[in-house]
């Protein structure tokens, strides 16, 4: 039999190939394949050509060795980043829970060692003054306030129209109670509070009688109420805003001159 040769277009198109016969083989040929016949089959030569663009080359062994090593470092590198902020997350906690119970140790500790108590109030002095009979009086009340704060002082506003005295249920009039300024501790701290009586109302009988009768002394009882907005302080800070509210029962041994205060209880209440 004739030899066949197979030639690939360089389009690399299997539709292309071809078989031609050719001259016998050579040893020129025999050369060039370097190759022995099979055994049993004609000795067939076969030329493939291939395009260029379509040659790959197989990159060097250390070129993976090189691109693992690449890996490896990013993937360290991550790990290293994300440590670093989970650590810097985990001391910025504990910084800010360690300010957090300093705060409130510290507040807790103002506010045991300053906790504002209630001053207290005595009612020291009562005159009335009337320019005649059945004219609306004047009731002036003297009071004393202790203020139990050894550490804070007191600022008492004024409060127009914040006083009442009653009797029984009796309202006599209004007044304006008037602003004080306590320093820690102080016990001495003396105010009058002027209630003006009703021009509309008249003076309740048993009020005038004991105003009037100046041989017979006639015992009377009153409550007078006021209030105030308070600020404790120590020093220069203002720790604590208050509303107070005072309530003081007392009876006299009269409202004419020389009136003397039998008894009395002062209550005082924050809000």
């Amino acid at each position: 039999m004739e030899d066949e040769r197979v030639v690939a277009s360089s389009s690399g198109d299997p539709r292309l190939l071809s078989s031609t016969p050719h001259a016998p083989t050579t040893p020129h040929n025999n050369r060039l394949m370097n190759l022995p016949p099979p055994p049993g089959h004609p000795l067939a030569t076969y030329v493939v050509q291939v395009p260029k663009d379509q040659i790959y080359r197989v990159p060097p062994p250390e070129n993976a060795g090189i691109v693992e090593r690449h890996r490896e470092a990013a993937k360290n590198k991550g790990k290293n980043s994300k440590g670093k902020c989970s650590r810097y997350l985990i001391c910025i906690a504990i910084v800010l829970l360690v300010i957090g119970v300093l705060v409130s140790g510290a507040i807790a500790a103002v506010y045991f060692i300053f906790t504002p108590k209630a001053p207290n109030f005595t009612v020291s002095k009562l005159h009335v003054k009337q320019q005649k009979q059945g004219s609306p009086p004047t009731y002036d009340v003297t009071l004393k306030a202790k203020n139990p704060n050894e550490k804070m002082g007191i600022h008492y506003k004024s409060d127009e129209d914040g006083a009442t005295l009653t009797f029984w249920t009796k309202n006599l009039g209004f007044g304006d109670f008037p602003g004080l300024e306590q320093k820690p501790g102080d016990d001495s701290s003396i105010f009058a509070i002027k209630i003006r009586a009703l021009k509309t109302k008249a003076v309740p009988p048993n009020v005038q009688k004991s105003i009037s009768d100046k041989k017979t002394k006639r015992q009377i009882s009153l409550k007078l109420k006021f209030e105030s907005p308070l600020v404790f302080n120590v020093w220069f800070l203002k720790l604590w805003k208050k509303d107070m509210t005072v309530n003081c029962a007392f009876r006299v041994s009269t409202m004419a001159q020389g009136t003397k205060i039998l008894s009395q209880n002062c209550k005082t209440k924050l809000s």
